[in-house]
């Protein structure tokens, strides 16, 4: 009997942990990030580079680290890595470097929230004008 009691007690906790991961994976974002409230869509490049920093819809959690893909017109691919939620000295050299109708994606971004909780945010996906 105490076996059935703690086999249902642990799976109950890996559904109820199941649930949220997938409601945070599955589009159901409740938090979302965006850059000078863009998440996605056209952005200047002189706004870009003015507010360089990804910003949640949710004040209380913190970003902790992202990726930024550059899709360059000339078909290079540049890929940069950054911690906390600013973008990098390097990051914004091949911004500006960037034409226009260059792709820009910002992903694999991660952030705590208030519970102390890791999360994966939707990605950024811009279009520079």
């Amino acid at each position: 009997m105490n076996k059935a009691i703690l086999f249902l007690t642990i799976l109950s906790f890996i559904t109820v942990a199941n649930f949220n991961a997938s409601a945070q994976k599955s589009g159901k974002y409740t938090i979302n990030a965006s850059i000078a409230g863009i998440s996605k869509g056209e952005i200047s490049k002189s706004l870009l580079l003015s507010n360089g920093e990804i910003q949640c819809t949710d004040p209380k959690a913190e970003i902790l680290y992202f990726s930024l893909t550059a899709f360059m017109k000339n078909g290079d691919l540049i890929v940069y890595n950054g911690e906390g939620n600013v973008l990098t000295e390097s990051m914004k050299k091949v911004i500006n470097e960037m034409e226009t109708g260059s792709k820009l994606v910002i992903e694999n971004i991660a952030a705590r929230t208030a519970g102390d909780k890791v999360i994966q945010l939707p990605s950024i996906v811009l279009i520079l004008q």
